[in-house]
């Protein structure tokens, strides 16, 4: 059997898709390398494998970029990541993105849980991958994963027609918050704790 149709059995839906992905992990050395990191083709092709066996023992399909390429630009600037163990960690981090969509029932968009891990890896993880999986990760469990779950003592709460909110949506909204912040900064905007108040280069105050 081909690599090609290897990858195809293995959860990536067409040769298309495996020639997009591996031209977009190639093009992320042009940003990964201002941090000393860089992706070999060997080290391209052992990724795709990983990524494909991933999605197959998850029973989940890919299509198009995928998430691989877009996984390395979120961590490219980890403090933890090397030359030495940077295909390594990303592989490793690509299953457990895998792993933690299946059991979190996509509660998280892709962008949301790559920022969540982001956050913990380089956080209380100290660049611990197996922190990340059985300490930081069950954080986002909860008794019901999917979207406006509530545990028991929200349940309780909502009993005495008290607004709440689950663990889901609260982390949710700490995530996009952190969203809107890095959207900001990108647009080259100074912005204040409040994201529609922004001033310009004069220093004045303008409203969105």
């Amino acid at each position: 059997m081909s690599g090609v149709l290897f990858l195809q059995d293995c959860g990536l839906s067409s040769e298309m898709t495996i020639q997009r992905q591996t031209a977009a992990l190639f093009a992320t050395n042009e940003m990964t390398g201002a941090y000393g990191l860089i992706l070999t083709t060997e080290d391209v092709k052992r990724i795709m494998q990983v990524r494909a066996e991933s999605l197959h023992d998850n029973a989940r399909v890919e299509f198009g970029e995928g998430i691989a390429a877009k996984l390395v630009l979120a961590f490219a600037d980890s403090p933890y990541l090397t030359q030495d163990n940077y295909a390594d960690t990303i592989a490793a981090l690509l299953i457990l993105f895998d792993t933690f969509k299946n059991e979190l029932r996509d509660a998280y968009n892709d962008r949301e849980l790559l920022t969540f891990m982001r956050n913990a890896f380089d956080g209380e993880c100290a660049g611990s991958l197996e922190l990340l999986e059985t300490e930081a990760f069950p954080r986002l469990l909860t008794s019901d994963t999917s979207i406006g779950c509530r545990t028991v003592a929200e349940a309780q709460y909502a009993l005495h027609e008290k607004p709440v909110k689950s663990a889901v949506e609260l982390t949710r909204e700490q995530l996009r918050r952190q969203h809107q912040l890095e959207d900001q900064e990108a647009d080259g905007r100074v912005y204040d704790t409040n994201p529609e108040v922004w001033e310009d280069e004069n220093g004045r105050q303008v409203m969105d």
